[in-house]
């Protein structure tokens, strides 16, 4: 079984209509500390990583503050010149995302799921997968899922 160790949802205010870089760090780097401190675990304890990426700039922006692999702000294009496949050390978005699969919204709950029953088949990754966190989210508003192989 795949158990859900924490959820969280969010709708932040937007000062206008085109949030600035400032904002979304901010919002993007709540949402990390909600998640982690709901599920009792922190950046090296999450195994498989599925941000939302309906545009390519959001995975950064999650990358960065959720600090997954250590990343820090402005280390995330650096972390994706290294070995991010499936097969790789660093499996990122290993359900091709929404960018990878087309608006099918769902993908990264799905495949995180997938991924910690050893079901994903040509997508499993080979690292360790005990934990995985998903979202379907934009910065500013939307959803994450924190899933593991054991309750606790």
């Amino acid at each position: 079984p795949v158990y859900v160790l924490n959820h969280s949802q969010h709708n932040f205010p937007n000062r206008t209509t085109q949030p600035d870089l400032d904002e979304i760090e901010e919002w993007t780097d709540r949402a990390a500390r909600r998640m982690y401190e709901g599920a009792g675990l922190g950046p090296s304890d999450v195994d498989i990583f599925n941000p939302y990426d309906g545009y390519a700039t959001m995975s950064q922006f999650y990358l960065e503050a959720f600090q997954w692999h250590g990343v820090k702000r402005g280390d995330a294009f650096a972390f994706y010149a290294g070995d991010i496949r499936v097969e790789g050390p660093h499996p990122f978005s290993s359900s091709g995302g929404n960018l990878g699969n087309g608006r099918t919204r769902t993908a990264m709950y799905t495949d995180s799921i997938q991924q910690l029953r050893g079901s994903a088949g040509p997508r499993q990754v080979t690292v360790r997968a005990e934990t995985a966190l998903a979202a379907f989210t934009t910065p500013s508003s939307g959803g994450w899922m924190m899933f593991g192989k054991h309750p606790s």
